[in-house]
């Protein structure tokens, strides 16, 4: 009897070992880390406030000092401004290397009509300007508006509500609407799509237009961007992407992370500013297909002029480097 229920131990012994050994372990979930469409859709958007701010110098009459020809670039920019009915003004760039460290080519066209009579530029009640891009290509990405949809044609519009507003008390403030499509030139399989509007905030409106016949100093401006876009990324992924008025996209044009940009010879040696002025401030949220939202943070107030930001995944937040 002994004997049979030491063995019968044994045996019980053996099975709940076994048992302990086939227990399944549940493993960790993965951590969604996947940051590549986020940053996709970032710079698209980028690119269209780039777009917008190039017309904004064309339509206050003046030269577009962030786009001009870098030191010892081969390329070359030409600016028209035609005053005659209906007014427009373009800009044509030659494989250039620009201030912005960014190398551009094909040509912009920005036709603008009017619906107060005192109105000429910009900055002015009743502007409008449609965009035409023609062959425009950045840093390697073609960027084309002439997709037909129920948007219409890409353009500006000055939101002022009337002619005496006062800029002084009034922030001055535009939409920037249409549809871009962008293809890499190198791999045209890579596209993708800004479908939505946007608003442009003139945050230092009443330093840098006090009264309505004070042109915009772009150099010295702040902008604030809000709205919402939608439209593909590569790999043809759809998204959403939502920026609030109350924590605006912000471009500050006295700012760079690029502090010197090249030296130039003539006619006297001297150092030539970076004329590059990325995102510094503000939040968006990002959807796409089955993820988590993303929510991009791209700096706050007060914080060092550069080019990353944090995306946070179900309240975890990883710093990344925004493309330029």
């Amino acid at each position: 009897m002994k004997k049979i229920t030491l063995g019968f131990s044994i045996l019980v012994a053996s099975s709940v070992f076994l048992t302990s050994c086939n227990k399944k372990v549940t493993e960790a979930p993965v951590a969604d880390t996947e940051f590549q469409t986020a940053i996709e859709a970032s710079f698209v958007n980028t690119a269209i406030t780039d777009i917008d701010m190039i017309c904004g110098f064309l339509g206050e009459n003046q030269y577009p000092k962030f786009v001009s020809p870098a030191p010892g670039s081969a390329g070359t920019i030409t600016v028209i401004n035609n005053t005659s009915t209906p007014q427009s003004a373009s800009i044509t760039f030659n494989n250039t290397k620009c201030l912005d460290g960014k190398v551009r080519s094909g040509n912009i066209v920005m036709t603008y009509s009017f619906t107060d009579i005192n109105s000429n530029y910009y900055r002015d009640y009743g502007f409008n300007g449609n965009i035409t891009l023609n062959n425009y290509t950045v840093d390697g990405w073609l960027i084309d508006d002439s997709v037909s949809t129920t948007v219409g044609a890409s353009r500006i519009k000055n939101l002022a509500t009337a002619a005496n507003q006062t800029p002084a008390t009034t922030k001055l403030r535009w939409s920037i609407d249409g549809y871009f499509k962008f293809t890499n030139v190198a791999d045209p399989s890579k596209k993708m799509v800004w479908l939505g509007t946007m608003y442009k905030t003139l945050a230092n409106t009443a330093q840098l237009a006090p009264t309505a016949l004070t042109a915009v100093n772009w150099s010295l401006a702040v902008v604030n961007y809000d709205g919402n876009y939608k439209g593909y990324t590569v790999g043809d992924i759809p998204y959403t992407f939502s920026i609030t008025p109350e924590n605006p996209l912000v471009r500050n044009y006295t700012c760079s992370p690029d502090k010197v940009l090249g030296i130039s010879t003539t006619p006297t040696v001297s150092i030539i500013n970076s004329e590059y002025h990325p995102i510094v401030n503000g939040t968006g949220t990002f959807v796409t297909s089955s993820k988590e939202p993303r929510f991009m943070d791209y700096g706050t107030e007060g914080a060092p002029c550069d080019n990353s930001g944090t995306i946070s995944i179900k309240g975890i937040s990883y710093k990344v480097d925004f493309w330029r």
